[in-house]
């Protein structure tokens, strides 16, 4: 499916796909290069100004096109009047013909929190390609006119758009004709559209636009880290803000340890304190051991009693150790269950847990009696006792054993994460081997 067919889609807002599709037949095509700085005359001939700007309604699946800014005194943004779409007429290269003479209200001075300026808001910033988790810059805006209507539907993120906007795309498209007539610069146009990305702006009064940010959350953690590294400070932290606790804590597991600070840095203590409650405990540590002593304190009071715990207990670990690498987050079994108790327990324990690839088992006093992996618990009869199930020889390091030891264990005995014990054979923690892959490719 193309990016212009893939505009047809679901949607249901005023302006949706469905009634978009409907028009499409009966309407045209046009870019915000082929209006912006184009003459304005009324029918009587008399030239009102220059179209400065298009402005549109945010917050629609596909924004209603709503007026021109013209400008009637050369940059002076007193001399910019407001011109209703209603009364645009016909749209050519020789300029824009309107079916009224006005007069038309100057622009005001403040904007309204859905009203969105297309060449001052869009063009040329950055913007998130929701469908391709990648960040582009617009190049132009495409809309679609039908009927008394114009819409946005698309942004072009191609070297094509740029090129239109230049006045250049007849020498450069004839030049390639000739040179080069199969180019994929003459047979696809990069659109992408507009109910698939999000504006960023470190602009308070652009983040509340209204534009439906969903989609952000439905990205992959890796690809929102991704993107972040590629903005720059005031962006990053525009798009970090818009991001539920849950899916901005996945986010800063992603991201490495300078933007982690970043990030955390320039949000309140109270939501520090929420995301870093969803990051994995040795994540959170982690992090907290890079921030200044007195902000890691003030978002350690933040937190939730439990979870603020777990994290200072790792918190007193070097960081190039077992301990310090160690996650608190895993299922912890009694010998004595059966294996479909076992199974009902790891059900309503394995949503709050990092990994488990395995399972501890322990007695009264926490020490470490076995260990089953998942598979072999799956597969086990239900009847059976999980003493009867689990090997007894568990291998296991100390706290203070390095990570090259720890390293060595893991793969000597083809092991996804390896148990710490204290002295008393108690357990402490695991370490994953992706999280000690991460910190030895960080070491070397």
């Amino acid at each position: 499916m193309t990016d212009v067919q893939r505009v047809t889609g679901n949607g249901n807002n005023n302006g949706g796909a469905a009634r978009l599709a409907a028009a499409r037949a009966a309407g045209e095509f046009l870019f915000l290069s082929d209006i912006i700085g184009r003459p304005v005359h009324t029918p009587s001939r008399k030239r009102l100004g220059r179209a400065r700007d298009v402005v549109a309604r945010a917050g629609e699946v596909y924004p209603l096109v709503e007026g021109l800014v013209v400008a009637t005194r050369g940059r002076d943004p007193q001399g910019q009047v407001f011109v209703p779409w209603k009364a645009v007429g016909a749209l050519g290269p020789r300029g824009i013909a309107l079916g009224e003479e006005g007069p038309f209200p100057v622009m005001a001075a403040e904007r309204t929190p859905r009203e969105l300026h297309l060449a001052l808001d869009i063009l040329d910033r950055q913007i998130v390609d929701t469908l391709g988790a990648k960040v582009v810059r617009v190049n132009d805006l495409h809309f679609l006119r039908a009927g008394p209507e114009m819409r946005l539907v698309h942004v072009d993120v191609g070297a094509r758009g740029l090129v239109r906007r230049m006045g250049w795309q007849r020498p450069v498209d004839t030049l390639l004709r000739l040179m080069r007539p199969g180019a994929r610069y003459l047979l696809k146009e990069r659109f992408v559209s507009w109910k698939y990305v999000q504006p960023l702006s470190a602009d308070p009064a652009a983040l509340h636009l209204n534009i439906p940010q969903r989609q952000l959350s439905e990205l992959h953690p890796a690809d929102i880290a991704e993107i972040m590294e590629e903005l720059d400070a005031q962006e990053r932290e525009a798009l970090f803000s818009k991001l539920d606790v849950e899916t901005a804590a996945d986010t800063l597991e992603e991201v490495d340890a300078k933007l982690q600070r970043e990030l955390i840095e320039a949000v309140a203590p109270e939501r520090a304190a929420d995301i870093v409650e969803e990051m994995s405990p040795d994540d959170a540590a982690d992090l907290l051991k890079d921030l200044p002593a007195a902000q890691a304190q003030e978002i350690l009071e933040e937190m939730e009693h439990e979870e603020a715990e777990d994290v200072k207990e790792l918190l007193a670990y070097d960081p190039d150790t077992a301990g310090g690498l160690m996650t608190t987050d895993f299922v912890v079994l009694r010998p004595e269950l059966t294996a479909a108790e076992a199974i009902d327990w790891v059900r309503r324990e394995a949503s709050e847990k990092e990994a488990v690839y395995y399972l501890y088992v322990t007695d009264d006093a926490g020490s470490l009696k076995g260990v089953i992996s998942l598979r072999e618990l799956v597969l086990a009869k239900a009847p059976q006792a999980v003493a009867d199930l689990m090997s007894d020889h568990p291998v296991t390091v100390a706290p203070d054993a390095g990570l090259l030891d720890v390293a060595s264990t893991a793969a000597k005995y083809n092991l996804l994460a390896v148990p710490v014990v204290d002295a008393q054979h108690q357990v402490l923690g695991i370490v994953t081997v992706d999280d000690l892959l991460d910190r030895v490719m960080q070491r070397t």
